[in-house]
């Protein structure tokens, strides 16, 4: 009475198989590996910045798209622009996919610009998105005659730089270069901040490098009482609200300038990129890159990111990589002269 047909059994068995099977297929191994831990996102500047206002923006909503929901930290490290960074994530954190960097955006060019750098192999690199790509402003205090370009050529200003071979040293070269400019970069600013509080107590005339999203949040309002002056605007077009201030693509009188300019000036195309080192495994690269994407186009992180004056426009990491790689394909002549324009903005 308790014993169960051959035929019951073999159809018990069948029906165990299958509830297996489908158990096991249910399984997501990213899940299973983020859920319960901690992905941290390397920052390669200081608090209070544009690129810590990005980054703290995406930690909060970046969790719930990523498969197990972790936790979601920003950790700041700050130097060698950003250089450090970089190496903490391609180099020295482990290669698990825990993880991400936010570097500054010259950095993956720094290889065309210096055969010296140290060594980041931009090509191993797993790109997974940027947040958007930026704009940038060169700026002068209202006091000082310089209203153009031209007067840029005819007076000597001295701006305010974070380091040699920094992006915004590269700015104040290539401005020289081109436009025969007469701009003195100072460099050992800290941050930007730093740069304008110098600016404003008179110890340099402007800066070269102003995000726009900086210049909407922080320094609206110095404009609007014309305390500072915009003099050009660079970019991969010319802000539709700034219309009146040169865009630097624009003013260039030739195409071997206008060469220059557009390989000094991609890494605003490429923008606030996000990367991870070259070991994590490619199903864990592949899911925080799908993950990154979901969150920059949620209408919740969107919102937050709006409250804070900072657009979102996101390129994904395959595209990132295409960049690059056009970039670096660039002919011989052309970054030839990069790398003397650099040479003279690391001075």
């Amino acid at each position: 009475m308790g014993h169960r047909s051959p035929l019951k059994r073999s159809a018990l068995a069948a029906i165990l198989c299958l509830v297996f099977a489908s158990v096991e297929s249910d399984a997501d191994p990213i899940a299973d590996f983020y859920n319960g831990r901690t992905v941290t996102i390397v920052v390669g500047s200081t608090p209070g910045g544009t690129y810590d206002f990005y980054a703290r923006t995406v930690a909060r909503h970046l969790g719930r798209h990523i498969p197990g929901e972790p936790a979601v930290i920003v950790q700041n490290l700050a130097g060698a622009g950003s250089y450090l960074a970089a190496q903490r994530v391609y180099s020295i954190a482990a290669q698990d996919g825990l993880t991400i960097g936010s570097i500054g955006a010259a950095l993956p060019y720094q290889s065309i610009f210096d055969p010296q750098a140290p060594a980041l192999d931009v090509k191993r690199i797993n790109w997974l998105a940027s947040l958007s790509p930026y704009h940038m402003f060169m700026l002068v205090r209202s006091d000082v005659p310089v209203h153009s370009v031209k007067d840029l050529a005819e007076h000597e200003t001295i701006q305010a730089t974070i380091a040699p071979g920094q992006a915004n040293s590269l700015i104040v070269a290539v401005v020289n270069e081109v436009f025969g400019a007469r701009i003195r970069g100072v460099a050992g600013h800290k941050s930007m901040n730093e740069a304008m509080l110098a600016l404003q107590r008179g110890e340099v005339n402007g800066y070269p490098s102003m995000p726009a999203e900086a210049l909407q949040r922080a320094f609206l309002k110095p404009l609007q009482e014309r305390q500072i002056r915009l003099i050009l605007q660079f970019g991969p077009e010319p802000l539709p609200d700034y219309k009146d201030i040169p865009w630097a693509m624009g003013l260039a009188q030739n195409e071997d300038d206008k060469l220059l300019i557009e390989l000094a000036t991609g890494f605003l195309n490429t923008g606030y990129v996000y990367m991870m080192g070259p070991g994590v495994p490619k199903e864990r690269v592949n899911a925080m890159r799908k993950s990154i994407m979901a969150a920059l186009n949620d209408p919740v992180l969107l919102a937050d990111a709006s409250k804070q004056t900072l657009n979102i426009a996101p390129i994904d990491g395959e595209k990132i990589a295409e960049m690059l790689a056009r970039a670096y394909a660039l002919p011989p002549d052309v970054i030839k002269r990069m790398q003397r324009v650099f040479a003279a903005s690391s001075k």
